[in-house]
């Protein structure tokens, strides 16, 4: 009999360990063992009146507790005898515990409980809310400890072993306490002792060691800030830094920052160098609206007014949207951007013929092979012929496409006369009119300039072609022969 409840009551210690020393206290296994004769069952519970419908057993699947144990009345609802009895440990502050299917199992058949799982997976899960004691609670009573002792009062710490998080029950004491605080300035190292909470029989004690470095106040931003953005005081805030981090540029007075911008993108919350920000001077300069190809004329509705730090701008930016409306880009303007007065240009509208069909090499043009195309004055280059009366009349010196332009070099006047050709020349100088017979030396349509040889004074002269047989030259003229 005495081996039987001590072999029942070490296999419930096994089957839940962690609750092993409370449940076996609560079994009938443990009565003294002359009260139980040999092979009985273990003694009956006091038998109890009738449960009604209200009253059946129910599990508690989520367990709240305070305190250090969990009792038979967290664990189940309805009809108890003893909702008291301790039946387990509580989990510590901030941690939970899981009840098992098994564990719960006998439990009830432990106090003689209706309950049984539905399956493997039934469970309770047992929670005792707490308080967590931050880091930098911790950081700051050890430092309030040494600032006492002769730490300086713009030192600050950071400890160099790993601080576990502490969590306090909820009506517990959450002050910090500190025991043999100890900095040495030499080395600017720290050691202490930390309690929590502070004068309490349960305290936890933290061993705590890291160094001590010298903090400035300097102003930060509280957000990121993007270039050209104003900064004004609600956007700055004074933190503490490590001096080591403040160069000699930094700015450490709030007021040197306030109506300046930065010049590129600047992070919050670290220091910000002379060279980040700049007194801004903003001027309102046309843009486009939408980005315009080349060659398309501006108009006033595609300007839009946009205001840019002056010190940004290009110092030929066009700054008058009266001095972009009817000029036309040189390239793609981007929309948005400031434009400078090389980007565009005043083009006129040209008029030029070209040809209305193909055309073979010696065909004679006349009007009706010739139609008109607006160009731009840019695409039109010195030697294209524009006007009509300069193409017509003369042949082309080789095939040309529909719509080409036409070049001097393109077409020439018919030949009217050959090279080494006797001709007339007539000298139309003032009060003389004179002829002479010559020869040509070179051939030439009516109106070109070709050389011609005085056969009798054996003189080279240029001459205009008037027709067939007869070439004329004026005063000018005469000054050029040889």
């Amino acid at each position: 009999m005495k081996f039987q409840g001590f072999a029942t009551a070490v296999l419930l210690s096994l089957a839940f360990p962690a609750f092993a020393g409370d449940v076996v206290k609560a079994l009938p296994l443990g009565a003294p063992p002359a009260a139980l004769p040999m092979g009985a069952p273990p003694a009956a519970a006091p038998v109890a009146a009738e449960p009604e419908a209200g009253d059946q057993i129910r599990l508690n699947p989520s367990i709240t507790v305070t305190g250090d144990v969990i009792r038979l009345g967290d664990v189940f609802s309805g009809f108890l005898v003893r909702p008291e009895k301790v039946v387990a440990n509580a989990p510590r502050p901030g941690q939970r515990v899981v009840l098992s299917a098994e564990w719960l199992t006998t439990l009830a058949r432990t106090y003689g409980l209706d309950w049984h799982p539905a399956s493997v997976y039934d469970r309770a899960i047992a929670y005792q809310p707490g308080k967590t004691i931050a880091q930098t609670e911790v950081i700051a009573a050890v430092r309030a400890a040494l600032t006492a002792k002769g730490l300086p009062a713009n030192f600050d710490l950071t400890a160099t072993n790993t601080i576990e998080t502490i969590t306090v029950a909820l009506d517990a004491n959450a002050d910090v306490g500190v025991r043999e605080a100890y900095y040495d300035p030499t080395a600017k190292a720290f050691t202490a002792v930390v309690e929590i909470p502070a004068g309490d029989p349960k305290a936890l004690f933290v061993p705590l060691r890291g160094v001590a470095f010298a903090t400035m106040a300097v102003p930060v931003l509280k957000e990121n800030a993007a270039k050209n953005k104003t900064i004004t005081a609600e956007m700055i805030d004074v933190v503490t830094v490590r001096e080591e981090l403040v160069k000699p540029t930094t700015i450490i007075d709030p007021n040197l920052l306030i109506g300046k911008s930065p010049k590129f993108f600047v992070k919050a919350g670290l220091p910000v160098q002379e060279s980040d920000v700049a007194q801004i001077r903003m001027v309102d300069v046309p843009v486009l609206a939408v980005d315009t190809s080349r060659d398309s004329k501006i108009t006033a509705g595609q300007i839009v007014m946009t205001s840019f730090n002056a010190a940004d701008l290009p110092p030929d930016a066009v700054l008058d949207a009266g001095q972009l409306v009817g000029k036309t880009p040189r390239r793609m303007l981007t929309a948005g951007s400031p434009i400078r007065r090389g980007d565009v240009q005043i083009v006129r509208q040209v008029q030029v013929p070209v040809a209305v069909r193909d055309l073979s090499r010696g065909e004679m043009l006349q009007e009706s092979d010739l139609t008109m195309i607006t160009l731009t004055d840019t695409e039109v280059v010195s030697n294209v012929l524009t006007a009509v009366d300069d193409i017509v009349g003369r042949s082309t010196k080789h095939a040309m496409r529909a719509g080409q332009m036409m070049h001097t070099f393109d077409i020439a006047r018919p030949v009217a006369i050959e090279r080494g050709k006797m001709v007339t020349i007539l000298y139309d100088v003032p009060l003389i009119n004179l002829t002479a017979q010559g020869i040509a030396q070179e051939k030439g349509g009516v109106g070109d300039a070709i050389r011609v040889t005085n056969s009798k004074s054996n003189t080279t002269v240029v001459a205009e072609v008037i027709d067939a047989r007869t070439v004329r030259i004026g005063a000018k003229q005469t000054a050029g022969a040889n």
